[in-house]
């Protein structure tokens, strides 16, 4: 984890030093409600399911455009989810308290569409890395370092030249994290909304 935070503070200074040389460099900041979907479980021994409550998504990013159509940034991201109810096949449901959070850095790529008018469509990918750590209340807590992408979609409102409302969509995913033999998956739906500064 701390190797994790190193490289993603070593990251974001050397991306915002490039940005800040280029034209019309950003910052964002997003927040938003995240849906976790049920995620498939296996221990090597047994198999079952885990899900989870909706839970909260905060992103910054810093970021320049570089023409009319064309964004690219570097991000930061937190998801939070709390568990619900774990299924082990063959032995039934329970309730089950813990949390699962993902920690990533992201760089994304945006096009947006019908850039210099009040509302302006966009779409959006990114490729990353993230730190998935579950927690479960009397069994302690594992993590695992792993790639993660996601997919955009939304719109910006630009209230003036320098700042401007962002309302999207967006798919966050990761490869299976494996928690010590404990493999899972993670894949969440995020309903977001923030402000962009122009510089």
């Amino acid at each position: 984890m701390k190797n994790f935070l190193t490289i993603v503070l070593s990251v974001f200074v050397l991306h915002f030093l490039a940005v800040s040389a280029m034209a019309q460099p950003y910052f964002s900041g997003n927040i938003g409600i995240v849906s976790l979907s049920d995620s498939d479980i296996d221990d090597g021994v047994d198999t079952g399911e885990m899900s989870y409550d909706v839970g909260i998504g905060l992103l910054a990013a810093v970021g320049a455009r570089l023409s009319d159509n064309f964004r690219l940034e570097g991000e930061i991201g937190y998801r939070a989810n709390d568990l619900d109810k774990l299924t082990v096949d063959g032995l039934g449901t329970a309730k089950i308290d813990g949390d699962i959070t993902a920690l990533s850095l992201m760089g994304n790529m945006f096009v947006d569409f019908m850039p210099n008018e009040f509302f302006s469509p966009f779409v959006g990918f990114g490729l990353g890395f993230a730190n998935v750590e579950g927690d479960i209340d009397g069994f302690g807590s594992e993590d695992d370092d792993v790639f993660a992408y996601q997919v955009a979609v939304g719109g910006t409102y630009a209230a003036n030249k320098q700042v401007s409302l962002d309302v999207q969509y967006r798919y966050f995913a990761t490869e299976d994290p494996d928690f010590e033999g404990l493999e899972s998956e993670y894949q969440s739906h995020n309903v977001l909304v923030g402000l962009r500064f122009n510089f």
